[in-house]
């Protein structure tokens, strides 16, 4: 009997069911086995047409004994590449993220491009993988085909007034789909402009860095080039949509089995999905009350302390599995970082919760939660992985007037006996009051008006054409700036 591989063993636990269990080969190219017994089946094969719809073919009959993955990719390609279906196909693009630059350096003269090259070198050992695959793409997309050809020596605020105009007006980029029409910045709204500002600002520091770099190397003698990138001015819009106790409940049980795990991981830990799809079992309760948090975003691990309930609900998930099983999969058996999407965005609409509430918006509940039930930031920060609080001040600190209010009342040296023999008579009147100020849903008492993204005042030294460039409309309700001044 042929050894059973890692992948046959997989399949053999999948469940009867009528669709296809796929796998990815190139994207818009997927081969299949559609179980129609626990041991016999289907291999399948299917392309993404032209028209945004799929295109599928049976392969072969699938047998549980036979290992015949390599036979059947070879039949799916040779149906990828007939004529009837290739005309009709979409064109297929690699899995996984670009490793190099789209850009070859050559000639003596040193470009952009040439210092951009020497500094994804650099990060490709000095920075995460997830966070290299970023960079590399950012740049791909955006920075090389705008400057990469620019002499370093000759760039100058011109060239990035022009480039921040450019990123700015063209819309953001959704996986391989073909970007909207370019629209003037008096044309977006204060979220869409702040939303791409960010997108600028991260690119801005990217080509900081870069010919930062170079003129440390000595591949230019002129400071300006990179002293004339700067970093565009933005007020952070305060994170404002996240859940109640009661909504979480109506969520969790509108999520399916296997999304549900998921779901309430996120809310017992504030990880983010990519984090929780790569835990193990030997993660959890492992040397402190809580789970081990490998690196990911940044390089480095930490521990997320749980709640005595949390640690219940991961102990249960872990009971009578290996080490190195992962605590949460996708019910195909496959990791859950992709395939959760339109699974949540499914249990979203059934829950009635607002349309755009992400996936990401658990971590900022369970933040949120944190914030409001008064843990000190630093001890929020770090369960997040944070460097420091500053993120969190700055993302939720519209949430804590409450802690501030406890926080005085609590410690404040008493100043006039009188008084504060009066105030204690006055408690429960005070504990009314204070409960009307901050509202019956405790959400509310932080909520904040949508503000536009430029901020009241900024040391940002420019001339007039950069103010008239970059600052346009952001409603109907501002005013264009035209003067320097204005942005001193």
């Amino acid at each position: 009997m042929p050894q059973i591989t890692p992948l046959e063993e997989r399949v053999l636990k999948l469940p009867v069911r009528k669709s296809p269990y796929w796998e990815t080969l190139e994207y818009c190219r997927h081969i299949g086995i559609q179980k129609t017994g626990q041991n016999t089946g289907h291999w399948v094969a299917r392309i993404r047409n032209k028209s945004g719809g799929y295109k599928q073919s049976t392969l072969m009959s699938w047998h549980s004994e036979a290992n015949q993955f390599s036979e059947a990719v070879e039949m799916a390609c040779s149906w990828f590449s007939s004529p009837s279906v290739s005309a009709v196909a979409a064109d297929p693009y690699p899995k996984g993220s670009k490793q190099g630059l789209a850009y070859c350096p050559w000639g003596s003269e040193f470009t952009l491009g040439h210092a951009l090259d020497d500094y994804v070198k650099w990060k490709r050992i000095a920075a995460t993988q997830s966070h290299f695959a970023s960079l590399v793409s950012l740049i791909n997309h955006h920075i090389l085909p705008r400057l990469g050809h620019i002499l370093l020596d000759e760039l100058n605020g011109r060239h990035i007034i022009q480039f921040s105009v450019d990123v700015l007006e063209t819309p953001p980029k959704r996986g391989n789909q073909k970007p909207g029409p370019r629209r003037k910045l008096a044309e977006l709204s204060p979220d869409e402009l702040r939303k791409r500002k960010k997108t600028l600002n991260t690119l801005i520091g990217v080509l900081r860095l870069a010919v930062k770099l170079a003129w440390e190397n000595g591949s230019t003698e002129s400071e300006r080039a990179w002293r004339c990138i700067r970093r565009v001015p933005i007020s952070d819009q305060p994170r404002t949509i996240f859940l109640s106790r009661q909504e979480c409940v109506t969520l969790l049980e509108s999520c399916r089995g296997d999304l549900r795990d998921l779901v309430q991981g996120a809310l017992y830990t504030g990880c983010r999905v990519a984090e929780l799809s790569n835990l193990k079992v030997r993660d959890v309760a492992c040397d402190v009350f809580g789970i081990y948090v490998a690196p990911l975003k940044s390089r480095r691990p930490r521990y997320v302390f749980l709640p005595d309930e949390g640690l219940a609900f991961f102990l249960a998930l872990c009971a009578g599995r290996m080490p190195d099983d992962y605590v949460f999969r996708h019910r195909s058996g496959y990791s859950w970082q992709g395939r959760h999407k339109h699974l949540f965005k499914e249990a979203v609409r059934n829950a009635g919760l607002p349309e755009e509430f992400v996936f990401h918006g658990l971590r900022h509940t369970y933040a949120s939660q944190l914030v409001q039930a008064g843990t000190p930031l630093i001890v929020v920060s770090q369960q997040l992985g944070h460097a420091n609080t500053d993120t969190v001040s700055r993302t939720y600190g519209h949430l804590a007037p409450q802690i501030r209010e406890v926080q005085v009342r609590t410690h404040f040296a008493e100043l006039d006996m009188s008084y504060a023999e009066k105030a204690r008579g006055l408690s429960e009147k005070f504990q009314e009051l204070s409960k009307s100020l901050q509202g019956n849903d405790w959400r509310e008492y932080g909520k904040l008006e949508p503000v536009h993204s430029w901020p009241r005042s900024n040391f940002v030294t420019s001339d007039s054409e950069v103010a008239q460039l970059l600052l346009g409309f952001e409603g109907p309700d501002c005013e264009k700036k035209s003067e320097a001044s204005d942005w001193r």
